[in-house]
Order: structure tokens, then sequence, then C-alpha cells
């Protein structure tokens, strides 16, 4: 009897193994259930031994299929990058790489990366797609995009991730704001006047507003937008504090405004993310180089912009 596993199968083991579920796994790869479970069951008397043990409601990869795992993912994502390189080569067609990415990081970090890539390989088309973390991590899993840039502070349990870097959460206002004068400035200084924030649905938003609630503050901005830029626009106009991420000493100076590290800020980081099957191992590499060497050079004006400035008049309040 043959023992040899076919990519379909493949694709099955590794689908049940992330999700838990053969429901789920047969849905992904649009099977019907006693279809996926009658493959299963074949699969496993060829090999003689099971692959998955029922924990529960949730079947886990047994010993030997967590054995099996490293090989199946390295087979799926080096047979992931033949179907691509067939498809090229086919339709006569420049490399194209898709990459999802937040949007301040596609508007300060991510020009630097894509200009390497297109150095090494001028052929390549590269595609760039904003959307929130959640979304491109998703996209990412569901094979929509290459690579992800995403922000968050806890890592996905199906995804592999490079940390770039910490994105702690920072203070952007102008200079002429009384937190200026300051090296760091805590949650409760800039709860007392009026701020900015980016909505809940963003990481950004939501770590700000479990920072005020666990100080016992209550979360309500002035405004809340769905953009970086919206809020150092509100900060500039209305003289009131905008809480963004780390990356604002980028383009905070762009509007005029200073940068100044929030005390105590939730640990978050700005992760490139892949899936396992993709075949991404050598873009992500690529990419994060491009992304630290651009992160090192910002670091003399990033020290600029949060070094205290001399201390202000009473300039103008936070309306």
């Amino acid at each position: 009897m043959k023992k040899n596993m076919r990519p379909r199968e493949l694709m099955l083991i590794w689908e049940i193994g992330r999700t838990g579920s053969v429901t789920q796994a047969a849905e992904r790869l649009s099977m019907s259930q006693p279809a996926a479970s009658v493959l299963i069951r074949h699969l496993e008397a060829r090999l003689g031994f099971a692959l998955f043990d029922r924990d529960r409601r949730r079947l886990q990869l047994s010993a030997r299929g967590r054995t099996l795992l490293p090989e199946i993912v390295n087979t799926l994502s080096a047979l992931e990058s033949l179907s691509r390189l067939s498809e090229s080569l086919r339709r006569n067609a420049p490399r194209r790489v898709v990459i999802g990415s937040v949007a301040n990081v596609a508007a300060t970090l991510l020009p630097a990366a894509v200009r390497a890539l297109r150095k090494d390989a001028p052929d390549t088309l590269v595609s760039v797609r904003t959307a929130m973390s959640p979304e491109i991590e998703i996209m990412v899993e569901e094979g929509r995009v290459d690579v992800g840039l995403v922000i968050r502070d806890a890592a996905s349990p199906t995804l592999q991730f490079r940390r770039i870097t910490p994105l702690p959460l920072y203070a952007v206002a102008q200079p002429t704001h009384p937190i200026a004068r300051y090296a760091t400035v805590s949650i409760d200084t800039i709860a007392k006047g009026s701020y900015v924030s980016l909505g809940r649905a963003f990481t950004i938003g939501g770590a700000a507003a479990r920072m005020l609630e666990s100080r016992g503050l209550r979360y309500a901005p002035s405004v809340e937008v769905m953009h970086f830029s919206a809020a150092c626009a509100f900060a500039r106009e209305d003289h009131c504090v905008a809480i963004l991420d780390a990356l604002s000493v980028f383009y905070a100076p762009d509007y005029g405004l200073i940068a100044r590290p929030i005390r105590n800020a939730p640990a978050l980081g700005l992760d490139l993310v892949w899936s396992p099957t993709s075949g991404s191992a050598t873009l992500v590499d690529a990419m994060a180089d491009a992304i630290g060497r651009k992160l090192a050079s910002g670091a003399g004006a990033r020290q600029d912009s949060l070094a205290p400035g001399p201390r202000p008049g009473a300039g103008a309040a936070c309306a």
C-alpha cells in the first residue's frame, strides 16, 4: 500500500491542526465535512497511526502528527512557491508581491522596504494594501497578501512573525503645548485636558482606552479618528494632544508637532507576519533589514523630537 501523502491531504492536516475542527478545515478547502473525515481516516489507515487526538470537542495533532508538522509546513511552502513561479512563467509576468500594512507604517517605514526590494529585483511588481491590524492578519492567513506589517500586543497562534521594534504610546502636540516642557507624560495629565485618539477598534486606540481605564479614568476623546494624519491635524489646529504610537516621531515634525513618550504605556510592537505555508521567509528577511535601516537612520530625528524644548510661555491651552 502506498503511503505517499498528497497535497490535499497535507492541507487538510494543516487546517485541522490550525482550527481544531474537521468542519472548519473542510470549509476552507471547499470540501464537505464527511469527505474530509473519510480522507483523514483513509490517510491514517495508510500511515498506520492516528494523526489527531480528540480533546473535548477539538481535534489536536497527536504526538506523531506533531512530528510530521514541520515537514508538512515545508512541503506546503515549497508547493506554494512552485505554483507562484509556474504562474509567473506561464504568463511571462514579473514577480508580484502583495504587502498588507497599517497606515502609519505604510507612510513612514514601508517605502524604504519596497525600495530595497525593487533594488534587488527591479522587475518585481509591489502592491500595498492598507487596513487595520486584525484585518491584515486575516488577509495573511487567507493568502490574500504575502506578508503583513501590523501593530499588536499579542502574537497570533497561526502566523509566523518577526518583531521589528517595540512601539510604546506617545503624546503628540504643538511645541507651545504644556507637555512640550517634559521628557515624558503621564496618562493622567493627558486625561485632564482634551485629547484625540484613534478609535477603539484600532490597536493604538484600544491600548489608549485600556490604559486610561486601568487608572480609573474614562476613555473620552474630544475627537476620535481613523487615521494618524487626521489625529496630527487636530492636534495642530485645536492645540490638543493626540495619542499615537512611537512612529509618530517620524511624521509629527511634518505637522510642526513634538512627540513625548507616555509613561507606563502598554507593550505594543511592530511585527512582520506571514503564513507558515506562504514561502515568504526570504521576503521577510529583506523587508526587516530595510525597515531596520530606516529606523536606525531616523534615530537622530527621533532624539531631536523627544528632547524637551525650552520652557514655553503660557502657550495655548488645550481646548
